[in-house]
C-alpha cells in the first residue's frame, strides 16, 4: 500500500476560512463595538451617540466630531458593511447622514495605515461654516453648502486627496441683499486641509487662500469687493473686515 501523505490546509483555504470568522463576527458584534472602537481609532475625534443595531449594519442617533476644540453635531448617521472590502484586509462602510438640516453620503474604507472617504456627496446649511470659524460666524452664514469629493485618504501624513465645496445663494443676517455662490477648490496637506476661495457670481467678490487644521481651526488671507451698485448695502457687513481701500475692497485675514 502506497504510504498516506499527510493532510495540509493550503493557506489560500485558511484565508477564506478567517475571512468566514471574521464576517460572522461583524454580523452579530452590537453597534457598542464600533461605539467604542471609533474614538479610539480617530484620536478621539469622532463618535456615535446612542448606537443601535451591529457593526455590520445600524444607526445612531448622532455623529459627532471634534473640530477646534469643540464637539459639533451632524445628524444622525446609518452604515451598512461592504464584506467584498475585507479581501484588501479592511473594513468598508456606506454610510448615510441625515438630520440637522444634513444629507450626506459617503463610502468609508478604514485600515491599519488610515482611511479613505470615497464617493462623498452632502448638502448642508451655510450656518455650518460658524461652526468650523468663529471669524466666519460673525457673517451670520445663511445658503446651502455643497461638499463633493471622489477620494479622501486620511493617514499618518496627513490628508491626500481634492474636494469641493460651493456656498450656493449665499447670504448674511447682516445684509437684506444676498451676496453670491463661491466655490472653495480643497486639497489634502499635511495637517489638515489647504483651500482657493473663488466667487461663481454676486454683488460680493470673493478671493483668497487659506488652510484648515482640526486643531487650529481656519486660517485665511484674502480680498472682498462689492459691486459698485452694492457698497453702500454691504456697508455694515464688510465693515467687520476693516476699512475700505480707494477701490472699496477690504482685505481678509483670518486666523493666525
Amino acid at each position: 500500500m502506497d504510504e498516506l501523505k499527510p493532510f495540509r490546509l493550503r493557506w489560500p483555504y485558511i484565508l477564506l476560512a478567517a475571512l468566514v470568522y471574521l464576517t460572522l463576527l461583524l454580523a452579530w458584534a452590537p453597534a457598542s463595538v464600533l461605539a467604542w472602537a471609533l474614538p479610539r481609532f480617530t484620536q478621539q475625534a469622532v463618535w456615535l451617540e446612542r448606537p443601535q443595531g451591529s457593526v455590520w449594519y445600524g444607526r445612531a442617533a448622532g455623529l459627532r466630531v471634534q473640530v477646534a476644540g469643540a464637539g459639533q453635531q451632524l445628524g444622525g448617521v446609518s452604515w451598512q458593511l461592504r464584506p467584498f472590502d475585507l479581501l484588501s484586509g479592511r473594513l468598508g462602510y456606506r454610510l448615510q447622514l441625515a438630520g440637522a438640516g444634513i444629507d450626506a453620503a459617503a463610502t468609508l474604507r478604514a485600515g491599519a495605515q488610515g482611511g479613505e472617504l470615497r464617493e462623498v456627496r452632502a448638502d448642508l446649511p451655510a450656518s455650518m461654516l460658524g461652526r468650523f470659524s468663529p471669524d466666519l460666524d460673525l457673517w451670520q452664514p445663511g445658503g446651502r453648502l455643497a461638499l463633493e469629493a471622489e477620494s479622501l485618504t486620511f493617514g499618518r501624513g496627513g490628508v491626500d486627496g481634492k474636494a469641493t465645496l460651493r456656498w450656493r445663494d449665499a447670504v448674511s443676517g447682516l445684509v437684506r441683499q444676498p451676496l453670491g455662490s463661491y466655490r472653495a477648490d480643497l486639497e489634502g496637506a499635511k495637517n489638515g486641509l489647504s483651500f482657493k476661495l473663488s466667487t461663481e457670481a454676486g454683488t460680493l467678490h470673493l478671493q483668497g487662500s487659506g488652510n484648515w487644521n482640526p486643531q487650529r481651526g481656519m486660517t485665511f488671507i484674502g480680498m472682498a469687493r462689492p459691486s459698485p451698485a452694492s457698497r453702500a448695502e454691504l456697508d455694515g457687513l464688510l465693515s467687520l473686515i476693516g476699512p475700505a481701500q480707494p477701490n472699496g475692497a477690504r482685505a481678509l485675514r483670518y486666523g493666525r
